[in-house]
C-alpha cells in the first residue's frame, strides 16, 4: 500500500486509487484464468489430433466428445396433421369450388351471418372455410387475423367447423415446438368481437371456450361445449354412454332453464336417437373424431318466454351417398333398392343437373325407417327419430320461422321445418306402417322431393353434418317441482 494511500485526506482520491488497484487485479485473474485456459485446449487440442493420426494409423473409429457436444440436436420427422386435415386435404374442392385466392394475406372477415345453413351466406362461410383450412395446412402465412367486424349471427354449425379447425392446428404446432421444428404460421387472432351476440358464442362454446379455455357465464346461455370422441380408442364404447348421458343431461338442463322437465317417455326416446345418430356420426367417419355441440339461449317471442335449443353433430370423412356406393357396403339389399329408385327416376327424367342428381335421392332415402348401411337389419332409424324426437320438444307441430333440422353431406343439402310432416307408409306385405319423409305433395318417395328442401348444393362439405335449431315451448312438457 502506497504512502499516498494511506495518508491522502481527499476522500475521492483515495476510492479511486481503491478501485483502480481492484480493478488490475480482476483484470490479473482474468489473465491468469485465460492462460489457463489457453493451454489446456492446446493440450485437449493436441490430444485429439494425435487421436486422429493414431486412429487413422490402425483404422479404428475415431468418436470426437468435443464435435458431438457442440452439434446442434438430431430432431426426428416432423409430426403428422390429423386424421381430419389429412382426409379433407385429400378431397378436391373440399367445402367450396370457389378457387382460392393467387396470394394469401391471413386476413379473414368474418360474413354477416356465419352459417353453413342459412341459404344467402352459407356459399361465403364455406368459401371463408375453404380458406381457413388452405391457409391452416400449407401455413402460407405468418400470422391469422378473424375479424367480426361485420358479423352480426354465427350459426353453430360453421362455429364449430372453425374451432375444429383451429384446433387441430393448435396441436400440431404444439407437437412441433416441443420437437424442435421450425414453423411458419405462428399467430392466430381475433379480432372486434364486442358484439353481445357474437361474444357469447365465442365465450361459451367458441373458440375462446374450447380451445384457450376462457369462458364467461351468461344467465341467458347453457353451453354444451365442443366433445370430441376417438374412435379408435380402446373404451370407445364406454365413452360413447357417456357421452350420451351427458348430452341427455345436458337437454334436461336447458328445459330446467324454461323450468319445465321433459316427460319420461320422451326422455327415454332422446336416449335412444342420440345414441343411434351418435354411432352413425362415428361408422361414418374415415377419421378417428366424432363431434358435437350444444348452445342454448332463453329468449322472448311476442312476450312469450321460449328458449332457443342448438344441437350440432358431425363428422368428416365419406357422405352418406359414398358410403352406400362403396362396392364393400355390407348391405347389398338397401343398396339395389336405391339403383331401383335411381332407374325409376332416370326413366322418368327427374334427375336434372345441379338440382336434383343421384347422390341426393340416395342421400335422401338413407333417412327413411328401416335404411342403414350395416347389415344389422335392427338399425336404419335414428335419422328420422330423431328428427322426429327434437321436433316434439318443440311443443307443437305448427311451423315457425325459427326450428328446423338441417341434414348437409357432400353436394346434398336436406331441410325439414315441418311444412312436410313424417308419413306412415305401408311398404308391400308388410303389416307394420314404416315412416317415411318424402317432401312432396303425394308422399311417394318415387316422386320428385320439393327443390326448396331438397336439393344438390354446389359446394361439397367433406362429412356428414346434422344441425338442429328448436324453439322450446311448453306444450309436451311437465310442470316442475318447484313451479308446482
Amino acid at each position: 500500500m502506497t504512502k499516498e494511500k494511506i495518508f491522502c485526506k481527499d476522500k475521492k482520491r483515495r476510492q479511486e486509487l481503491y478501485w483502480s488497484r481492484k480493478t488490475r487485479i480482476v483484470y490479473k485473474k482474468y489473465l491468469r484464468r485465460e492462460a489457463i485456459k489457453h493451454s489446456r485446449n492446446r493440450g485437449w487440442l493436441k490430444f485429439l489430433n494425435d487421436a486422429r493420426v493414431h486412429c487413422k494409423k490402425t483404422g479404428k473409429t475415431f468418436y470426437d466428445p468435443y464435435y458431438y457436444r457442440t452439434q446442434p440436436p438430431k430432431i426426428g420427422e416432423k409430426p403428422e396433421y390429423s386424421d381430419t386435415f389429412q382426409y379433407i386435404s385429400s378431397v378436391k374442392n373440399a367445402f367450396s369450388n370457389d378457387p382460392l385466392p393467387s396470394k394469401e394475406n391471413g386476413y379473414f372477415l368474418i360474413p354477416k351471418i356465419f352459417s353453413l345453413i342459412e341459404e344467402d351466406y352459407y356459399a361465403e362461410s364455406l368459401f371463408l372455410l375453404k380458406r381457413l383450412f388452405n391457409t391452416l395446412y400449407h401455413q402460407t402465412t405468418p400470422k391469422i387475423i378473424l375479424d367480426y367486424s361485420e358479423c352480426e349471427r354465427i350459426d353453430v354449425d360453421a362455429s364449430v367447423c372453425l374451432d375444429i379447425l383451429i384446433h387441430d392446428y393448435y396441436n400440431y404446432y404444439r407437437l412441433c415446438r416441443r420437437q424442435g421444428h421450425s414453423i411458419n404460421l405462428t399467430d392466430i387472432r381475433v379480432e372486434h368481437f364486442q358484439r353481445p351476440s357474437i361474444l357469447k358464442v365465442l365465450f361459451s362454446i367458441g373458440a375462446f371456450a374450447s380451445i384457450r379455455g376462457i369462458s364467461i357465464k351468461f344467465e341467458d346461455v347453457e353451453p354444451y361445449r365442443l366433445c370430441m370422441a376417438d374412435n379408435s380408442h380402446p373404451h370407445a364404447s364406454k365413452n360413447r354412454e357417456v357421452h350420451i348421458t351427458e348430452l341427455v343431461d345436458y337437454v334436461i338442463a336447458c328445459m330446467k332453464k324454461m323450468k319445465r322437465i321433459l316427460t319420461p317417455e320422451a326422455e327415454e326416446d332422446l336416449f335412444k336417437v342420440i345414441g343411434e345418430v351418435l354411432i352413425n356420426a362415428e361408422e361414418h367417419s374415415t377419421g378417428k373424431k366424432r363431434f358435437s355441440i350444444g348452445y342454448f339461449q332463453d329468449s322472448t317471442d311476442s312476450g312469450e318466454h321460449i328458449g332457443i335449443f342448438n344441437l350440432v353433430i358431425l363428422n368428416f370423412g365419406h357422405t352418406i351417398y359414398e358410403k352406400f356406393s362403396d362396392p364393400d357396403c355390407p348391405n347389398k339389399k338397401v343398396v339395389e333398392q336405391m339403383k331401383d329408385l335411381s332407374s325409376s327416376f332416370t326413366k322418368k327424367g327427374l334427375f336434372s343437373k345441379a338440382e336434383f342428381e343421384e347422390q341426393t335421392l340416395w342421400t335422401l332415402y338413407a333417412l327413411q325407417e328401416g335404411v342403414t348401411s350395416k347389415s344389422d337389419w335392427k338399425r336404419g332409424n335414428g335419422s328420422i327419430r330423431f328428427i322426429e324426437s327434437f321436433f316434439n320438444m318443440k311443443g307443437s307441430n305448427e311451423k315457425d320461422n325459427i326450428s328446423h333440422l338441417t341434414l348437409v353431406s357432400g353436394n346434398t343439402r336436406i331441410k325439414f321445418d315441418g311444412t312436410y310432416g313424417i308419413k306412415e307408409v305401408i311398404k308391400g306385405q308388410s303389416i307394420k306402417p314404416f315412416k317415411m319423409m318424402t317432401f312432396n305433395e303425394k308422399g311417394d318417395i318415387e316422386a320428385k322431393p320439393d327443390a326448396k328442401y331438397v336439393t344438390f348444393a354446389d359446394n361439397y362439405f367433406p362429412g356428414t353434418l346434422i344441425a338442429a335449431k328448436i324453439c322450446i315451448k311448453e306444450t309436451n312438457t311437465e310442470v316442475s317441482q318447484n313451479e308446482q
